[in-house]
C-alpha cells in the first residue's frame, strides 16, 4: 500500500454550497448606482469612402488614445453635428 503525500488543499474536491458565504461580495443586481449608467445606444454599420489622409489621421489619433477607429470617428461626427447645429 502506497502512501501519497498531500499537495495541499483542493477547493474543487468538495461542494461549497452547505458552508460557503459570499456576503463580502457586493450585489450589483439591486445597486442604486446602476440607474446612473447611460442607456445603450443602438449602433448600425455605415460604409463611407473617405480620403486617405483623413483615415490615416483618425487611425493615428485612435492609437494615441487607445480607442477604436469607429469610436474616434463617431466622436468626430457627433462633434461636427453639434457644431453645425450651433452655427445654424
Amino acid at each position: 500500500m502506497s502512501k501519497k503525500t498531500s499537495l495541499g488543499h483542493n477547493p474543487l474536491a468538495y461542494s461549497l454550497k452547505s458552508h460557503a458565504s459570499f456576503d463580502f461580495i457586493r450585489s450589483i443586481q439591486n445597486d442604486s448606482n446602476s440607474s446612473v449608467a447611460e442607456p445603450e445606444v443602438k449602433k448600425m454599420v455605415a460604409s463611407y469612402y473617405l480620403e486617405e489622409p483623413v483615415i490615416r489621421q483618425i487611425r493615428t489619433i485612435a492609437k494615441e488614445e487607445k480607442e477604436s477607429f469607429s469610436a474616434i470617428a463617431n466622436s468626430f461626427l457627433k462633434q461636427a453635428i453639434k457644431n453645425k447645429r450651433e452655427s445654424d
